[in-house]
């Protein structure tokens, strides 16, 4: 008889599936963070070691194995994440078909790697992607752990080994760089990163893989994941597509603005949103099959995104040709009206919430490949049809098509959670209107400030100070409990003890 590893019905040891959640978030942002400016400071110290070319090389032979990233563990992870019960016998059968996987992924790599180094015109290169293509395989042995981890919401655990690996790799790129091996100290580096995890990991979670295999429990996991990897594809065409677009029929030129717009718009809208969908989805997961309590943390975790995130993207829309001045100087003011349509059409999409986390918790995969079908019918289009307009026409068309499918996103996911228009609105509604409010705010000062001549440093630090000021004041008082509470449970979150927000709560009153 298999083991039963775990059964969490979300009443667990946490005690507070919120705080749990709030922590987890924290330590996925210092993972994030911590590894980016780990990286950051060996990227330094190799790029005085290497020369240009071979950071040129592993960017070659790195972006030729990006596609098949997207087909790593099946999305076999999320499934086991989403289940209510797992036991031996499941979590082996995931085990086994992630390396199968990863040895199968390593293979087609392999053999690819000699045509692309033909085709790149640089056989360095396709030797490269030979060796930069064992990571499939090596990676293969910790999705299940991850799996494990996620489930409990001990985010702390895969963040400290991430930041630990991160870390052992950069060292061994650095000794490696100075004995004078050149762009292998590059490649020895991504393959200790992801062999360290891994160790990390199978060591952490003291699970074995027993030695079987179920083609009925595969079938179940297929079952939810094989939708979630079309809706990933999905997902990455509508991505890249624009790009392909606007270098193909508008030039480099073009292209060099609009992938720099793009940039500064999902850079902080991608991390934040990676967060939320890992804990979400792993938070909510624990509540399916509790109608009325999934609903709630759906609700929940709605208004607290989109109180985050709907005023960030309405404020970047406004003060974005400060923005561009201030960071990358006049040359870049092209890309400024690309930025401001890219943000304003990100609200469409958050008002949503942890949409997709929602439909994976549920099990409804199925439903999330339909919808992201739909989404590249409705997109891929629209950048063809905005290419006639330029870079901004192209941002434009986005923001249209974002809108066309906010109101079929929400169809898609009231179905899953059971949540009305009017139960969404009221958990957003006082969001998008302080955004709105605090954004012409913003417009109308900016376009006041324009004839004084002042630094634009200046100007967009006083903009900013205008539109938090006035953003703030909005919440407070149409929402002053809601953030109280949100405040209750990042400081229950937060890891200096003694600081709660209950007399907070009580000097509202």
């Amino acid at each position: 008889m298999a083991q039963r590893i775990d059964h969490d019905n979300g009443n667990g040891a946490d005690g507070r599936l919120d705080t749990a959640a709030v922590k987890g978030a924290m330590w996925l942002a210092t993972d994030q963070v911590g590894s980016r400016v780990i990286d950051m400071l060996f990227t330094v110290v190799l790029a005085r070691l290497l020369v240009p070319g071979d950071f040129g090389l592993l960017a070659m032979a790195a972006a030729s194995t990006a596609f098949l990233r997207l087909f790593g563990n099946l999305g076999l992870a999320a499934a086991i994440v989403q289940q209510r019960e797992v036991d031996d016998e499941l979590l082996s059968t995931a085990f086994w078909a992630n390396v199968a996987t990863g040895a199968a992924l390593f293979l087609i790599a392999g053999v690819a790697g000699k045509y692309m180094g033909d085709l790149l015109r640089e056989p360095r290169a396709g030797v490269i992607i030979i060796f930069l293509s064992s990571r499939f395989l090596i990676a293969a042995g910790s999705a299940t752990q991850v799996a494990m981890f996620s489930r409990h919401l001990d985010f702390r655990a895969l963040s400290v080994r991430s930041i630990v690996a991160t870390l052992v790799a950069g060292a061994v790129a650095v000794v490696l760089a100075v004995r004078g091996m050149g762009v292998w100290a590059l490649v020895a580096q991504e393959l200790t990163r992801t062999a360290v995890a891994t160790v990390l990991l199978y060591l952490a979670t003291g699970w074995r893989p027993r030695r079987v295999f179920s083609p009925a429990r595969f079938r179940a996991l297929w079952s939810f994941s094989g939708p979630l990897l079309v809706s990933r594809f999905l997902r990455y065409l509508m991505g890249n597509t624009d790009n392909l677009l606007v270098g193909r029929y508008l030039g480099s030129t073009a292209l060099g603005f609009y992938s720099m717009a793009y940039s500064v718009f999902t850079a902080p809208l991608n991390d934040f949103s990676a967060i939320v969908h890992r804990v979400m989805f792993s938070a909510l997961s624990r509540l399916h099959g509790d109608g009325d309590r999934f609903k709630r943390g759906f609700l929940l975790a709605t208004r607290y995104v989109t109180m985050l995130t709907i005023p960030t993207m309405v404020g970047l829309a406004a003060v974005a040709p400060l923005v561009v001045r201030v960071l990358f100087g006049e040359r870049w003011l092209p890309a400024a009206p690309v930025i401001s349509l890219l943000a304003l059409a990100a609200p469409f999409g958050l008002m949503m919430g942890v949409g997709p986390s929602g439909l994976q918790a549920g099990g409804r995969t199925d439903l999330q490949m339909w919808l992201s079908l739909i989404s590249a019918l409705v997109y891929l289009p629209a950048f063809a049809i905005g290419l006639r307009w330029g870079i901004v026409g192209v941002a434009a068309c986005s923001l249209v098509g974002s809108a066309i499918l906010a109101p079929i996103e929400f169809h898609v996911n009231a179905r899953v959670t059971g949540v009305r228009f009017a139960e969404l609105w009221e958990a957003v509604g006082a969001s998008v209107v302080g955004s709105a409010v605090m954004g012409l705010a913003v417009v109308l000062a900016r376009r006041a400030l324009e004839p004084l001549g002042l630094p634009a440093l200046v100007a967009l630090a006083a903009l900013v100070a205008l539109g938090v000021a006035v953003y703030g004041a909005l919440v407070w008082a149409a929402q002053r409990q809601t953030l109280l509470g949100m405040i209750q449970i990042v400081l229950e979150a937060a890891p200096v003890r003694g600081l709660r927000a209950g007399r907070l709560a009580r000097e509202a009153k």
